[in-house]
């Protein structure tokens, strides 16, 4: 570890949020805990809620955190790109707003981020707290893309990762592209470790993801590759305008900023 976490310059973590009301406080509580001995911004975006996520996120008090609001719900990748828009740090680290990672991992994955000087260093969900029919999806999907792309990211759907500056506002996180950030970054030339992190049971809410989402992954590879062949053809027409879409930057929608515990800025 570095002799002092200001070695690492300022953090950023982000976290989209939908329908997660009762998470906002024990989660921003758990990020302070963990991150205690760093200079760091918390980075709330309210994707679109419709329970009472905003009116939470509207008592907190914690001077680290903004929260961005989204007037409708656009999905984890544009919550994610909008976050890692806004980001200043050094280092933005991603988390889920479920509580099912823990805050306290964020650390570990900084520091070996930091000293081998890898562009993400992204979790693996040890010891799965997850019914049937959540890791059943997640366990298909990331042999297949294993399988199609021969590279060997274990956990593409786990939202634990830190990341330079650098490399994460260079992913193009258009609709669906959040479940393959560490294969769109190594496509970019970007070094890519794992690290096996905790996996908690969900305590509140609702998940947002079931079998469904197998076949939207299932289509995602597949145009995430057909996109990448074309990339290395730069004769095909087809090809050079999958290239030029994929390159194109992510349109971030209106929103809102709030300090927290502030009126709108």
């Amino acid at each position: 570890m570095c002799d002092s976490t200001t070695d690492y310059g300022l953090l950023s973590v982000v976290v989209p949020l939908f329908n997660e009301a009762k998470n906002v406080q024990p989660l921003v509580n758990a990020i302070e805990r963990a991150l205690n001995q760093f200079e760091y911004e918390l980075i709330l975006v309210d994707d679109g809620s419709t329970d009472d996520t905003f009116e939470q996120l509207k008592l907190l008090t914690h001077s680290h955190c903004v929260v961005l609001r989204l007037k409708y719900n656009y999905g984890q990748s544009m919550a994610l790109a909008l976050g890692i828009d806004e980001a200043k740090g050094n280092y933005i680290a991603t988390i889920d707003g479920d509580l099912q990672n823990d805050p306290a991992d964020i650390p570990k994955l900084i520091d070996k981020a930091h000293n081998e000087q890898w562009d993400i260093v992204s979790g693996i969900r040890a010891k799965r707290q997850d019914s049937f029919w959540k890791t059943i999806p997640s366990n298909l999907a990331n042999t297949l893309i294993r399988k199609l792309t021969k590279i060997d990211i274990k956990d593409h759907g786990c939202a634990l990762k830190v990341i330079t500056k650098k490399t994460a506002k260079n992913l193009p996180l258009h609709k669906g592209m959040h479940r393959f950030i560490c294969l769109l970054a190594i496509l970019n030339d970007a070094r890519v470790t794992q690290v096996a992190i905790r996996h908690n049971a969900r305590q509140s809410g609702v998940s947002k993801y079931g079998l469904e989402r197998t076949f939207k992954v299932i289509n995602d590879i597949f145009t995430l590759l057909i996109w990448q062949k074309f990339k290395q053809n730069s004769y095909s027409c087809i090809g050079l305008w999958l290239l030029r879409n994929q390159r194109e930057p992510v349109q971030i929608p209106r929103y809102t900023k709030y300090k927290t515990n502030t009126k709108s800025i």
